[in-house]
């Protein structure tokens, strides 16, 4: 009886460690996401209005960039945040934050904001090569994140030459 009981408290305790470490990966994507707005530089026509964050799939990477963003401008520019529901109610916007379990709309968002400076960000393994700017992965327990330039200046997008040190991998 001790034995189920022992078990019990050391399995409830491995899903609050687990639930915890999923916590900190979307706050730490969060804060990636909006630190990337301080190594890329967006056309003229862009900066004025609001900068614009939307997420699809990713509801705690949204809400974690609500209380990151709070108050926060891009040069004069509100930051907006917001929550795609799907790919068809996406618009244009700065950063398109694609969740793990959305990867698949990748070419119909890619459609979408097709010659419109957007920089797209992933988490899902080989979306560089299929058209994703930013992906994210997890090495030696570490959320990383690799790069393709292509990707980034295809979309009218101009880059810091720092990100490419700060960058787990980088494609050109």
């Amino acid at each position: 009886m001790r034995s189920k009981k022992k078990s019990f408290q050391i399995l409830i305790l491995l899903l609050f460690i687990v639930f915890d470490l999923k916590a900190q990966e979307e706050k730490y994507i969060g804060l990636f996401v909006y630190n990337f707005t301080k190594y890329f530089d967006w056309p003229e026509n862009m900066k004025t209005g609001d900068f614009v964050i939307e997420v699809l799939g990713h509801e705690s990477v949204y809400n974690e960039l609500l209380k990151i963003t709070a108050n926060k401008k891009i040069g004069y520019q509100n930051i907006v945040v917001k929550n795609a529901l799907s790919p068809g109610s996406i618009e244009k916007c700065h950063i398109m934050f694609i969740g793990h379990w959305q990867s698949r709309h990748l070419p119909v968002i890619l459609n979408k904001l097709e010659n419109h400076p957007s920089l797209i960000i992933t988490e899902m393994e080989g979306l560089l090569e299929k058209g994703s700017a930013i992906n994210f992965v997890i090495r030696e327990g570490t959320i990383k994140f690799e790069i393709k330039t292509s990707n980034i200046t295809s979309h009218k997008l101009k880059t810091d030459p720092r990100i490419r040190e700060l960058a787990y991998k980088v494609l050109d």
